[in-house]
């Protein structure tokens, strides 16, 4: 195969890839089941060091623990991506924000974590998904939220949601 065609294949692999990283956290942020455990490989783990098992295993774990919170954001970097032949060693960094739900006083914090994604992909019949993902953290704080220092968003404004009810999933 010429030099050009490779690096053709390598940049399509590397998006296929960078793709599912994607679909991972927007999963996760829209609360989307579904979308998270189509991310691994039926066979697929994932150690995110207070819960270990199989991807549709994460996806259940996520809904749960996830449900306290108003809302999440994880922000994540372009991959370092290693790929040789079928695998792929990939280094993701991450900002995920965690808004609490206002509790009795309408006080909410936000639990900010600095963290990485060490996932080994596998392409199997031509997909390339996890076939492990170890979350690494970096660095934790948490914010008290001031509510009188919030914009409020006003009735006409386009409003996330986490559930397919969000704009993700009718789009513009």
């Amino acid at each position: 195969m010429p030099a050009v065609d490779r690096r053709l294949e390598e940049l399509l692999d590397r998006e296929d890839i960078h793709d599912v990283i994607k679909r991972l956290a927007r999963g996760t942020d829209r609360l989307d089941a579904e979308m998270m455990a189509s991310c691994y490989h039926p066979d697929g783990f994932d150690d995110h060091n207070s819960f270990r098992g199989s991807g549709t295993e994460f996806a259940a774990w996520v809904l749960e623990a996830l449900a306290n919170f108003q809302s999440t954001m994880h922000f994540i970097g372009a991959p370092a991506i290693r790929i040789e032949g079928d695998t792929a060693q990939t280094d993701t960094y991450c900002v995920a924000h965690h808004v609490s739900k206002p509790d009795e006083n309408q006080q909410q914090s936000d639990i900010v974590l600095g963290l990485r994604y060490v996932d080994r992909f596998e392409r199997r019949d031509g997909t390339w998904l996890i076939a492990k993902r170890v979350c690494a953290f970096d660095w934790t704080y948490t914010l008290q939220l001031d509510a009188g220092r919030s914009f409020p968003f006003l009735e006409d404004f386009t409003v996330g949601h986490r559930d397919h009810s969000d704009i993700t999933y009718s789009g513009v």
